[in-house]
C-alpha cells in the first residue's frame, strides 16, 4: 500500500473531501462480511479500503488485489499468510481472506498514519518504538526488508505496527519464487537485483539480494534520517552513521541495540554529566587525567597468565607453596619463572610485598629478552616503581617491548612519542605505534586510535574512522571507548 497517498486521502476525508466512489469498490458494497465504507489509497498491487463487519461492527483496512503478474499476485498472498501465521504485536491483526469475483482479499485491523509533525523528542520515543517492534519481527525468526516510512503505522492507543508484509521472509532463507519473479530481475539489463526501496534499503541487499538483521537496522538509520529531514540532532548523528555503515558487521548487531543508543542519548543532561564525573574520578584515582589514559592495568595489575609446565598453579596451593616453588626455578634462570616471582613480589602474592625485589626480577627476565618483562619493567621505570623514575630509559625498555611484539609496549610507546616522554615528540610516530596494536586487537590502543582521529594527533581528522575505532574497542570491553560514545 503505498501510504503517502494513504495519508494524504485520509486528510482530505477528515477536511470533508468526498473519497467514496473512488476505486474498484464503491461505498457500500459488500465483500464477504465487509462493507464498504471509504477508498483509503493504492499502490502496486492492491487498492485499499476502509470497512466495516456487517455482523460484529468492527472495523477493518481491506486490500483488494489488482496487479497484473503472478509474482505481484504471489507476493500479495505471502503477505496476508504472514498475518495469519505470525500472531506478533508487531504486526496487523490478520482479520479474513477470500475472493470477490475472482479477485483475492484480505483484511487487517484498522490502523493510523504516524503523524511525522512531532518534537526531536518524539522523534526519538518513535524510533525506540519502531526499533523494538521490529527486535520483536527478528526474535520470531523472519526480516522484514521493505522498511520505510510508509511502512510504518499506529493503532488508536499508539502502538506501532509494520506492513507491507510482501517481502518479510525468514532468516537465512533463500528469497521466495514470488519476489524473485516481481522484484529480482533488471529491467536495464537482466541481471539479478535485490528487493527494497532504494532510499531506505543496505546495499548488500540492492545490489546482491543479500537480506538481515543489518540490512533491517540499516533501514532503521535512514528512517531516522527521514524523520529528522535529513538534520538529525548532533547527539544522534553517530547512530546514523553507525546504523547505515556500508559494512553490515559495522552496523548495530541488532535492532534493539539500536534503540539502546538512542535511548542512552537521550540522557538527562545531569545523569550524563555525574557518569562523566564519576568515569573521570576513578581515572584520576590512579593517575592525573590525561586526553590519553594508557591501560597501565593492563600490563601490571592483569599480567598474562604463564601456564607453563611446573608454572601452572596445582590444586589447593596456596600463595606461599606456590612462592616457595617458583623461586629456585627463578635462579635457575626459567624466564617464566623470573616473571611469575616478579609479580609475586609486585602484589604480594605469597610473600611480602617489595617492588624493589619485583623490578629486579623483572630486569633479569626483560635482558634474557622477554617481551612481557620488558613491557612491565618500562612500566615499573616510567611510574618509578621499585626504582628511580627514568622516562628515557622507560622509553628504551618500551621500544624493545614493542619491538618483540608486545601490544601494551606499542600502546605506551605511542603515548610517549604522541606527548614527548623519555623522546623527542613525534606525534605520527606515535599514531602509526597505536595502529600496528590496534591493528592487533587491542582495545586501549583501538581508543588511542580514535581519539588521534578525533584530534587531529597525527593523523588528518577523520570523524567517520574514529568511530569505527571507538566501536571497536567498545565491543572488546574498554571503558574510555564506551564513555567517548555515549558522551558524543
Amino acid at each position: 500500500m503505498d501510504c503517502e497517498l494513504l495519508e494524504a486521502l485520509l486528510a482530505k476525508r477528515q477536511s470533508g473531501y468526498s473519497v467514496e466512489n473512488v476505486g474498484r469498490l464503491k461505498r457500500g458494497a459488500v465483500v464477504g462480511e465487509w462493507r464498504v465504507e471509504a477508498y483509503l489509497g493504492s499502490g502496486l498491487s492492491a487498492e485499499v479500503f476502509r470497512v466495516v463487519n456487517v455482523r460484529m461492527k468492527c472495523e477493518g483496512a481491506l486490500k483488494l488485489f489488482i496487479g497484473k503478474t503472478k509474482g505481484l499476485k504471489e507476493r500479495f498472498v505471502a503477505e496476508a499468510d504472514v498475518m495469519r501465521y505470525l500472531s506478533l504485536p508487531s504486526l496487523p491483526r490478520f482479520l479474513g481472506s477470500g475472493n470477490y469475483e475472482g479477485i483475492p482479499f484480505y483484511v487487517m485491523e484498522y490502523l493510523h498514519p504516524v503523524d511525522d509533525r512531532m518534537s526531536n523528542e518524539s522523534f526519538s520515543r518513535l524510533m525506540i518504538k519502531i526499533a523494538s517492534v521490529v527486535q520483536s519481527l527478528h526474535d520470531a525468526g523472519y526480516i522484514h526488508r521493505d522498511l520505510k516510512p510508509g511502512n510504518i503505522m499506529r493503532r488508536s492507543n499508539g502502538d506501532v505496527v509494520l506492513i507491507d508484509l510482501g517481502l518479510v521472509k525468514k532468516k537465512n532463507d533463500s528469497t521466495n519464487a514470488a519476489v524473485r519473479s516481481a522484484n529480482s530481475i533488471s529491467i536495464v539489463d537482466g541481471r539479478p537485483v535485490g528487493v527494497g526501496t532504494t532510499d531506505y534499503s543496505a546495499p548488500e541487499q540492492l545490489l546482491k539480494g543479500e537480506a538481515s538483521v543489518a540490512s533491517d537496522v540499516f533501514s532503521l538509520g535512514k528512517i531516522l534520517q527521514h524523520y529528522y529531514g535529513g538534520n538529525v540532532p548532533r547527539k544522534l548523528r553517530y547512530v546514523v552513521r553507525r546504523a547505515t555503515r556500508d559494512v553490515p558487521e559495522d552496523r548495530f548487531p541488532s535492532a534493539k541495540d539500536f534503540a539502546s543508543a538512542i535511548r542512552k542519548r537521550h540522557l538527562p543532561a545531569i545523569a550524563a554529566s555525574l557518569i562523566f564525573i564519576s568515569i573521570v574520578g576513578i581515572s584520576c584515582s590512579f593517575t592525573y587525567w590525561k586526553p590519553f589514559v594508557i591501560d597501565y592495568a593492563r600490563m601490571v595489575l592483569e599480567p598474562p597468565k604463564k601456564e607453563i609446565g611446573e608454572l601452572v598453579h596445582r590444586e589447593n596451593e596456596t600463595h606461599s607453596d606456590y612462592f616457595l616453588r617458583i623461586k629456585p626455578l627463578a635462579e635457575k634462570g626459567n624466564i617464566e619463572a623470573q616473571i611469575a616471582l616478579a609479580e609475586a613480589y609486585f602484589y604480594g602474592r605469597g610473600t611480602a610485598t617489595n617492588r624493589y625485589e619485583a623490578v629486579a626480577w623483572y630486569k633479569k627476565a626483560a635482558e634474557a629478552g622477554d617481551a612481557s618483562a620488558q613491557a612491565s619493567l618500562g612500566l615499573c621505570v616510567f611510574r618509578g616503581w621499585g626504582c628511580e623514575k627514568d622516562l628515557s630509559l622507560a622509553f628504551q625498555w618500551y621500544l624493545r617491548a614493542a619491538n618483540g611484539g608486545n601490544l601494551s609496549a606499542m600502546n605506551n610507546l605511542a603515548y610517549c612519542y604522541i606527548h614527548g616522554f623519555g623522546v623527542d615528540k613525534n606525534p605520527e610516530t606515535g599514531f602509526n605505534w597505536a595502529l600496528k596494536a590496534a591493528g592487533q586487537g587491542h582495545p586501549p590502543s583501538q581508543t588511542m586510535v580514535a581519539e588521534c582521529y578525533l584530534d587531529g594527533i597525527g593523523v588528518e581528522k577523520n570523524l567517520e574512522r574514529a568511530e569505527i575505532w571507538l566501536y571497536r574497542a567498545a565491543r572488546l570491553g574498554n571503558k574510555r571507548a564506551e564513555m567517548l560514545l555515549r558522551t558524543r
